[in-house]
């Protein structure tokens, strides 16, 4: 194409309506547009300092990080130590078959080793950090005994850096200690309940839960659990003091799909979405209900139906938990 022709391009109104990229014929490189007249050399463009563009998804998850303690979560990395890298199966078993729906994928975590027996006992610890778990709700607290040795623990609420706590018989009720039942007085709130005496905690171990201690007697104490459910735990058994951390974390903004997919969950169609050969929902013109009782994808009820057996035993369950429909309709508060 030669320069006339494209010189008639240029002034002619459909060349500007039509074209949105213009690629020059006469290319000029390394020629300075800035230049100091006093010394004749070329000087760098001064720019303006502009924050580089935030969606708002990421803008509201800064916000919210920073709203929710600043200072007290650590930063850095976790101690090698004292974790492991996390072998992810993606819900499948050992043919590669889907058995458990909506996991796979997700950002490389490491497990951290996790303290639940508070296996030294009477000897006192400070407090070095409070850090994130990936793989748990909670957040976890990185103490070291007074020997030196480091490990990891629930971190309850209050809990700071710094603060001593120790896992004795005869321990102060504070947050962070560990007695066992038979000393810990009616009325507090616990976590980390073991089940079975040495067995190490089992239950209240996610994000601000707790227990309450209703009563003991000779043998049993009687402790209510967040589920609502009243059962009896051997006095033998340890418990942690106060309630678990991170209460706020269902106030979590994602703020995007993505932040699900880090975090190893798949997306979720509903059923009345599908064709009928693939859920009882699917199938018929309306998408707005279900045409049947609620089911699972094999037809099961689940709208308020019981899974637990009936000839199996309570065994120490005084009540067993009540169902959230039936809290609201009496009530029932956790």
């Amino acid at each position: 194409m030669n320069k006339g022709l494209i010189d008639k391009l240029k002034n002619s109104p459909l060349f500007k309506r039509y074209f949105s990229n213009l690629y020059s014929y006469n290319i000029k490189k390394n020629v300075p547009e800035y230049i100091d007249f006093e010394t004749f050399f070329p000087k760098r463009e001064i720019k303006p300092d502009v924050l580089s563009p935030f969606t708002m998804s990421k803008q509201q998850r800064i916000e919210k990080l920073l709203e929710d303690n600043p200072l007290v979560l650590y930063k850095g990395r976790v101690i090698k130590k004292l974790s492991c890298p996390k072998i992810k199966h993606s819900g499948r078993n050992d043919v590669g078959k889907i058995t458990t729906r909506h996991r796979g994928g997700g950002h490389a975590q490491r497990l951290r080793f996790i303290d639940f027996k508070r296996s030294r006992k009477d000897i006192y610890s400070t407090v070095l950090r409070i850090e994130y778990d990936p793989t748990r709700s909670a957040h976890i607290a990185l103490i070291q005994y007074e020997d030196g040795v480091l490990s990891y623990i629930l971190a309850p609420l209050l809990l700071r850096p710094g603060d001593k706590v120790i896992a004795s018989r005869y321990a102060n009720i504070h947050p962070g200690n560990a007695l066992p039942l038979k000393n810990i007085p009616v009325g507090s709130l616990i976590h980390n309940i073991e089940m079975r005496p040495g067995a190490g905690g089992q239950l209240i171990r996610a994000a601000g839960t707790y227990a309450t201690v209703l009563s003991k007697d000779s043998l049993y104490a009687t402790i209510k659990l967040k589920s609502t459910e009243i059962r009896k735990f051997p006095l033998e058994c340890w418990a942690t003091i106060g309630q678990v951390a991170n209460l706020e974390r269902h106030m979590r903004i994602l703020g995007k799909a993505g932040v699900n997919r880090w975090l190893g969950k798949r997306p979720v169609v509903r059923g009345v979405a599908m064709n009928p050969s693939k859920h009882p929902h699917g199938g018929g013109t309306s998408k707005k209900h279900t045409k049947r009782p609620k089911c699972s994808l094999w037809g099961k009820c689940r709208d308020g139906f019981k899974t637990r057996s009936k000839k199996k035993p309570l065994g120490l369950i005084i009540r067993r938990n009540i169902c959230g429909r039936l809290q609201k309709k009496y009530g029932v508060t956790t």
